[in-house]
C-alpha cells in the first residue's frame, strides 16, 4: 500500500484542459508522465513512440513594490508526456485492494438484526461509483457487492459518528469505523479484510490509532458482545 501511494505521489497532477488534451490524443491513456519522469521511475519510452502534447505554464519572476519576490503567469508552452503503455522497464506496484468483498450471509443477517434492534434500518441498493456503504443517521445503505465488513463499518459510523460526534474530521471517523470493522471482522474470522489499506488511504499513522484506541475498543466490544448474545439466543431457541 505504501509503495503504491509513494509511486502515485511522484506523478504530476494535470489541469482539466490538459486532461482533455490527453483524452483527445490518446483516449485509452491511464497513467502519463514526461520522458525524464519515466526514467526516474525506472522505465523508458520505447523508440518511435509519439508523445502526447499538453500545455505547461511559463512563469516570470517579479518583485513587487514592497520588494517581495513572486511569479506571474506569462504564457504556456507545449510539452510532451507519454502513457505507461508507451514505456518498458521496471514493473509498477499493483493497485492495492481498498475494499473487502467477502460476504458471510449468516453474520450479515445477525448484523442486520442487531442494527434494527438499535433502530437502524439497513437497505440494499445500488450505490454510485465505488461507494460500498453509506451511514445517514438511523439508516444504512449497502451496495449489493459490499462485503460483510462494510456493514460493520457503517454500523460503527452509526454508533460513533452521529449526533454530537457528527462534526469529527473525516480522517478520524474513517479511522475509527474501519478499525472497528477490522477488529470485529478479525475476531469473527472474516476473510479478505483490506482495512490496513483503507486506513492508509487517509494518511493515518500508528499514533492516531493509539489516540483513538479507547473508542475503537469500546465500540468493537459492544458489537461483538451484542452478536454473541444473538448467537446464544438463537441456540436457546433451537
Amino acid at each position: 500500500m505504501q509503495t503504491y501511494l509513494d509511486f502515485c505521489s511522484r506523478f504530476h497532477h494535470y489541469s482539466m484542459r490538459n486532461i482533455w488534451l490527453i483524452l483527445l490524443r490518446k483516449p485509452d491513456a491511464s497513467m502519463v508522465a514526461g520522458y525524464r519522469k519515466w526514467l526516474s521511475m525506472g522505465r523508458y519510452v520505447r523508440k518511435g513512440e509519439q508523445g502526447i502534447p499538453i500545455l505547461a505554464p511559463i512563469y516570470k519572476k517579479e518583485i513587487d513594490d514592497k520588494g517581495k519576490e513572486g511569479e506571474r503567469l506569462v504564457g504556456f508552452r507545449t510539452v510532451y508526456v507519454f502513457d505507461i503503455s508507451q514505456t518498458d522497464g521496471e514493473d509498477i506496484p499493483e493497485t492495492p485492494e481498498w475494499t473487502s468483498s467477502f460476504q458471510d450471509e449468516g453474520l450479515t443477517e445477525k448484523l442486520v438484526i442487531l442494527a434494527e434492534s438499535l433502530g437502524i434500518k439497513v437497505e440494499i441498493v445500488d450505490l454510485p461509483g465505488e461507494t460500498q456503504g453509506v451511514s445517514s443517521g438511523g439508516k444504512i445503505k449497502l451496495d449489493p457487492a459490499a462485503g460483510t465488513s462494510t456493514l460493520i463499518h457503517e454500523l460503527a459510523h452509526e454508533l460513533m459518528h452521529q449526533g454530537k460526534d457528527s462534526s469529527r474530521k473525516k480522517q478520524i471517523v474513517e479511522l475509527e469505523a474501519e478499525s472497528v470493522a477490522y477488529v470485529v471482522g478479525n475476531y469473527l474470522g472474516l476473510e479478505e479484510l483490506s482495512s490496513p489499506n483503507y486506513i492508509a488511504l487517509f494518511g493515518v499513522d500508528a499514533e492516531m490509532i493509539m489516540n483513538h484506541l479507547g473508542r475503537i475498543q469500546k465500540t468493537s466490544a459492544k458489537i461483538i458482545n451484542a452478536l454473541e448474545k444473538l448467537e446464544n439466543k438463537g441456540d436457546q431457541d433451537d
